[in-house]
């Protein structure tokens, strides 16, 4: 090994393990000063420590160092699986039976049954990982439309944080934001700013996961994109959608009702959404 350094082991060994887990690193015979280091990114950064929390299925690296001597490294491969998903969406999330707008079902308007909508279809790949995972709807269009106002507070979160206490957050808003109101005085920046501390705020390990919308709203993608890239969460982005019919329920006679995602287009968030989950 090289120079003479212990190699750390990792002291779980299960394939599939919570997201969140941490994970013991240990090592045999440490000299004096040996410090355990692990990478998230393939050993570009370490960080010391002795236990590491799985955040995603890419390797995890360890090593241990005395100053600038160094292990062999040491890997691990898991794959986290999440236990309760909490969705922040608006009536693409789901909405119940409007007869006047010929909308008659209970799950994401447009989509032809509540397997058929993207949560629903979310929720079977996250079963495939760990098939007693739950979810609960969080209707975000307060947000959307009350945020900077001083009679709207992100309060209303309080109960799904800290009583269901999700370790899978969708942040799958937009599309009822003013774009009007997104650089004027009421700050959409400041308010998704502080909507997603909100999210990060209570102690529970938490996948954050943003959207951007699939109607025209430049100005509100842009500030989503923004600020969840900042924040280092993932980001899926749903702009390829918004010009292509063929995602869109034609089929209603009702504008509100066509302009929501079709079978379709409901699989095709659920799938972009998946690939920045696992």
């Amino acid at each position: 090994m090289p120079q003479g350094l212990p190699i750390p082991v990792f002291t779980l060994t299960n394939d599939s393990i919570a997201y969140g887990t941490k994970v013991p690193i240990s090592a045999t015979d440490m000299p004096p000063g040996a410090l355990l280091e692990y990478s998230y990114d393939n050993g570009k950064a370490w960080t010391v420590g002795n236990q590491v929390s799985v955040i995603s299925s890419n390797a995890i690296l360890a090593r241990t160092r005395v100053n600038d001597l160094v292990s062999a490294v040491a890997q691990a491969n898991y794959v986290p699986y999440f236990q309760r998903m909490l969705v922040i969406g608006n009536s693409i999330m789901s909405h119940g039976p409007a007869p006047e707008l010929g909308w008659y079902n209970t799950n994401g308007m447009a989509a032809s049954a509540p397997e058929k909508d993207f949560v629903h279809l979310l929720t079977s790949h996250l079963a495939g990982l760990y098939p007693k995972v739950s979810f609960k709807l969080q209707n975000g269009g307060n947000f959307e439309r009350g945020f900077g106002l001083a009679t709207y507070s992100l309060d209303e979160f309080n109960e799904p944080l800290q009583v269901f206490k999700p370790d899978l957050i969708i942040v799958r808003i937009g599309e009822n934001v003013d774009e009007g109101e997104v650089l004027g005085g009421r700050n959409f920046e400041k308010q998704f700013r502080a909507l997603l501390d909100k999210f990060a705020s209570y102690e529970q390990p938490t996948k954050i996961v943003c959207t951007t919308s699939v109607w025209p709203r430049p100005q509100a993608d842009a500030i989503i994109r923004k600020v969840t890239l900042e924040k280092g969460y993932p980001l899926v982005d749903l702009s390829e959608m918004v010009p292509q019919s063929k995602y869109f329920a034609s089929q209603y006679t009702n504008p509100g009702v066509a302009a929501h995602p079709n079978d379709l287009g409901m699989l095709r968030i659920a799938d972009l959404i998946w690939q920045k989950i696992p």
